[in-house]
């Protein structure tokens, strides 16, 4: 890990909690602002652009899982970690955090080293992945569990990183991507248990392509039904632009998108209504 000293802002209502986590995170060396509220936190994060967020869930007004959200969804601000600690231990609300686009999760109460570290390994994880890179390849299984959707947000972040698509397209693309990925969910619960198929994302400077391929026989059946040009998903790309055409290639189905020169890039902030 580097010696950089990083700057985190800490989304805490609690007064003695947000206190003693400023405390903590300073001991380590690590420069704190602090919020209290939603409403704070976006303010602050527009002005000082915090290396990562330190984010509780139950706040008054905006939401954790608000704020996560119009971090995730802006060009400017999707590259900044969000780590969530929270008191909430559900597995859903795990799952919901990760669907908003969240980098990391943790529990209360937590340990001064482990948070520290669980911090500091996410900037620099998120560092990279916003790095600008000629290329970007990526597998994952198509399924709604927290690796899944993990990997649905960094394909989001190289989308938003590494090309000059608008925020609404690849907003669409992370919708339909959730989507699909709840269906697979639903779909092994029902069927093999196993996840019914793989996306395969490659991006260069020309294009984005995502490729489907069924796992098994049962994952041909889920790629026919879930997968072909008419189903759901596909059509909400197609309406949206967000693909420009699908392919079969043997069972496997395959989207594309062209890319627009990297010039045309949105700038500044565009956040998605919570």
């Amino acid at each position: 890990m580097t010696d950089e000293t990083y700057r985190v802002l800490i989304v805490e209502d609690e007064p003695d909690i947000n206190n003693l986590l400023a405390e903590v995170l300073a001991a380590y060396g690590l420069e704190v602002i602090q919020a209290f509220t939603g409403e704070d936190a976006l303010r602050l994060i527009e002005k000082h652009r915090p290396d990562a967020v330190l984010l509780d869930l139950m706040l008054p007004g905006l939401s954790g899982y608000g704020i996560c959200r119009q971090l995730k969804a802006a060009r400017a601000t999707r590259a900044i970690p969000v780590l969530i600690l929270t008191a909430l231990d559900r597995s859903e609300d795990r799952q919901q955090a990760y669907e908003t686009g969240a980098d990391d999760y943790l529990t209360k109460p937590f340990s001064p080293e482990g948070l520290v570290a669980r911090l500091k390994d996410t900037i620099e994880r998120s560092r990279e992945a916003a790095r600008p890179a000629a290329h970007v390849s990526m597998a994952f299984a198509l399924e709604a569990s927290v690796a899944g959707l993990k990997a649905v947000s960094a394909l989001v972040t190289a989308l938003y990183c590494q090309t000059a698509l608008e925020g609404e397209t690849v907003e669409a693309l992370r919708s339909g991507l959730l989507r699909l990925a709840a269906a697979a969910s639903d779909w092994a619960a029902g069927h093999t248990g196993a996840p019914p198929a793989t996306l395969l994302f490659d991006l260069d400077g020309e294009r984005a392509a995502f490729r489907f391929e069924p796992a098994g026989e049962d994952g041909v059946a889920f790629v026919n039904e879930h997968l072909q040009a008419q189903a759901l998903v596909p059509s909400e790309f197609t309406d949206a632009g967000a693909i420009d055409r699908q392919t079969r290639d043997g069972q496997a189905v395959v989207m594309e998108k062209a890319l627009p020169p990297q010039e045309n890039a949105e700038r500044g902030t565009r956040p998605a209504t919570a």
